[in-house]
């Protein structure tokens, strides 16, 4: 298919959703899917639950920094042979999990399993971009969080379910399969919007990347959105502390916590994908972005004076919403002034925002002390620097147009 490649129809745009959304969540699913899964395997192979934890951290370097060896390939032989490449990658990665003989071998296999995703992660945003224009691919982004927003609460449940009934190993095979799975929808349902280009040479990645980083436009909205992306990372790494450690609740009722606040964070972006439809993306994140920053700072100042448990989730809830709204709208104005470069321009904000993310993490499990305060100070910290570069950059341009 060529560039030109546009849904028909309402039901055409829904597949497509539902299609690049399923490929965008296969990231976070094996993020999620096997932290329950920790002690089994730490058991299993007599290792220390910290080396366990080294596999999660050998996958996040490999989503970080593996992004970005993507965007020239795709910009030279289109989107679907590096994704076909990725999500093969994915699938035998996932079957050298499953009949890994020791800790070191899962460390290095997951690794190669997050190389894999990264093409799920890159691909489907430069496929967007290449059929959208910007302020319908904002309402696009929204509507993605809605399909791969799932990922993240419903992991952790399939990873326990499988645990009851089953060996940990069968986590991995179920993430053999749903690769299988993504295969198959690449190859009969993923529109080819860019195909080879020979005048697209990957020994230029770099002049290309550096031109990239000369769009000012691309700088400020990939650092907007990447610093909310780091505050819900943060989040995500510091709630197992702060529920469970810090407000002593069950597993259980920390599960309902953060599937209630994952559900707002979905909810907001399909309330963004409406809200799109009355206001252009800047004046619309114009409006939202100072809502982080305040409950932002608001967290700081109650996780140092008090450890109320009502009213710090609520401004967690507003703090993910925001995210749910931002995010879409950072990626779509990130990517719209790179028609010609898509795969490399999604790809470099990926791996900008994604090590922001890592950065924001390593600073939450490090800085914990049993108390609040220290997640409370990554979290605002990271949704007053979105607002801050988003509101100096927005009073440059006042000025430049004076």
């Amino acid at each position: 298919m060529s560039s030109q490649f546009h849904p028909k129809t309402k039901k055409d745009f829904i597949y497509l959703i539902i299609i690049l959304g399923s490929i965008i969540a296969i990231g976070p699913l094996t993020i999620d899917i096997y932290l329950p899964a920790f002690g089994a395997i730490a058991k299993t192979f007599e290792a220390k639950e910290s080396l366990v934890q080294l596999s999660l951290t050998t996958y996040f370097i490999g989503i970080a920094f593996g992004q970005i060896l993507y965007g020239p390939i795709i910009d030279r032989y289109g989107k679907k042979p590096p994704l076909f490449f990725g999500l093969s990658l994915f699938f035998i990665a996932s079957v050298a999990c499953f009949y890994a003989t020791s800790i070191e071998q899962i460390i290095v296999f997951r690794f190669f399993q997050a190389l894999g995703a990264c093409a799920g992660t890159v691909i489907p945003r430069s496929i967007v971009r290449d059929i959208f224009p910007p302020q319908e691919s904002a309402r696009v982004f929204s509507h993605l969080v809605l399909v791969m927003g799932v990922a993240p609460i419903m992991a952790p449940l399939i990873g326990n379910l499988i645990l009851t009934f089953f060996d940990w190993r069968i986590i991995f095979a179920f993430l053999a399969a749903f690769g299988i799975f993504c295969l198959a929808i690449t190859h009969f349902y993923i529109p080819e919007t860019k195909g080879f280009n020979p005048d697209e040479k990957i020994s230029h990645a770099f002049r290309k990347y550096w031109g990239i980083l000369h769009d000012k436009n691309f700088i400020i909205q990939t650092l907007t959105g990447g610093m909310m992306t780091a505050a819900l990372f943060s989040y995500i790494t510091g709630s197992p502390f702060l529920y469970l450690d810090f407000f002593g609740l069950s597993s259980r009722d920390y599960g309902i916590i953060f599937s209630i606040n994952s559900l707002g964070f979905v909810a907001a972006s399909q309330l963004n994908a409406r809200l799109l439809k009355k206001f252009s993306i800047e004046k619309l994140l114009g409006k939202i972005i100072f809502m982080p920053a305040i409950a932002g700072l608001i967290l700081i100042f109650v996780s140092t004076n008090s450890s109320d448990f009502w009213l710090i989730n609520i401004l967690f809830f507003i703090i993910l919403c925001s995210c749910g709204m931002i995010m879409p709208n950072t990626t779509a104005l990130t990517l719209a002034n790179q028609a010609k470069h898509s795969g490399s321009a999604a790809a470099l904000m990926g791996t900008i925002q994604f090590s922001l993310a890592a950065i924001a993490s390593f600073s939450v499990s490090k800085f914990y002390n049993g108390e609040a305060l220290p997640i409370a100070l990554v979290i605002g910290s990271c949704t007053s620097l979105s607002f801050l570069i988003h509101k100096i950059s927005s009073r440059d341009s006042q000025q430049l147009s004076q």
